[in-house]
């Protein structure tokens, strides 16, 4: 597999304290990346690093397989950031804003067109008269991806792109999102803790806690059959309920029936104990743990008792 970002030993310290401790990351190319944590985790420290913005104490970085040391200006080419709020000079257009970053990588100015065309601005009426001090806080935000992608890099990093964003907001630039990644192939790095947004964009994750990489992998190996309770709804509730104790799972009673909290593997249990004592069973559905709950549980496990 090609990776468009790798990390190796990663650490930095702030006096006693360690931001990032020995952190290895594997961004695949192309993809998007959910790079997951606590505020306080390590997330804006790493993505920092990544950018040369600050030193490593220790460890590596490559982008695309090139340690990052020694060509900083050729890898800083391939990459697009916005880290936290995009700042713009309020009083100058969107198009005159971009103007400035295009002048500062000898971009044609035939791509700023294009990004904010990409990114759904060049729509909105009255785009180019416009100041960026009027834009509403979505507008900025896809304009700071806009002045990401001037350029045409490789990789976009976004440091919680949906900050402060309405859920229309939110869900415009979850598509924004994808399509720079399924239709352009640009890699896609979010920082994020909105762990469900994450979800629902991500091919890859990683999760950071206390400046450690706790679990990494596809989406698909969080989007696991561990299974957080089963709806259970039947004809004879009183007859169920006493099943279930019987069966000494833990339960909670709903307005149509229970949830239990067993074991997926449990549910076909459950099932023959119902229909072998004449209840009939109108519902019977697993419901499996979200990517938060899998998260806490993660980091969770991770914490130092004293």
């Amino acid at each position: 597999m090609n990776y468009a970002i790798e990390t190796t030993h990663l650490t930095k310290n702030y006096g006693d304290f360690q931001a990032v401790n020995d952190l290895e990351i594997r961004v695949p190319a192309g993809k998007v990346y959910g790079f997951l944590g606590r505020n306080g985790s390590g997330k804006t420290t790493t993505i920092r690093m990544i950018m040369g913005l600050i030193k490593p104490d220790n460890g590596n970085i490559k982008i695309f397989g090139q340690e990052i040391g020694r060509n900083r200006s050729e890898y800083l080419a391939d990459i697009g950031t916005i880290i936290e709020t995009p700042g713009f000079y309020p009083n100058l257009s969107a198009f005159e804003n971009l103007k400035i970053t295009a002048k500062m990588f000898k971009t044609p100015e035939e791509r700023i067109t294009e990004a904010l065309g990409t990114v759904g601005l060049s729509g909105y009426p009255g785009i180019n008269r416009k100041k960026v001090g009027k834009f509403s806080l979505g507008m900025k935000q896809r304009l700071g991806i806009a002045n990401a992608l001037v350029h045409s890099p490789r990789i976009l990093i976004l440091d919680e792109p949906t900050n402060g964003l309405d859920p229309a907001g939110i869900m415009e630039m979850r598509k924004l999102i994808r399509h720079l990644s399924q239709s352009m192939g640009i890699t896609i790095f979010v920082s994020s803790h909105l762990l469900l947004e994450v979800q629902q964009i991500a091919d890859y994750i990683g999760i950071i806690d206390q400046g450690k990489l706790i679990q990494e992998g596809s989406i698909n190996m969080f989007d696991t059959n561990e299974q957080s309770f089963l709806v259970l709804e039947t004809d004879k509730l009183q007859k169920t309920s006493q099943l279930i104790e019987s069966l000494g799972y833990d339960y909670e009673k709903t307005d149509s029936g229970f949830k239990i909290f067993c074991n997926r593997e449990e549910n076909v249990i459950v099932n023959k104990k119902l229909v072998g004592n004449q209840i009939n069973v109108y519902n019977l559905e697993s419901v499996s743990k979200t990517l938060e709950e899998r998260f806490l549980g993660i980091t969770k496990s991770q914490e130092v008792v004293i």
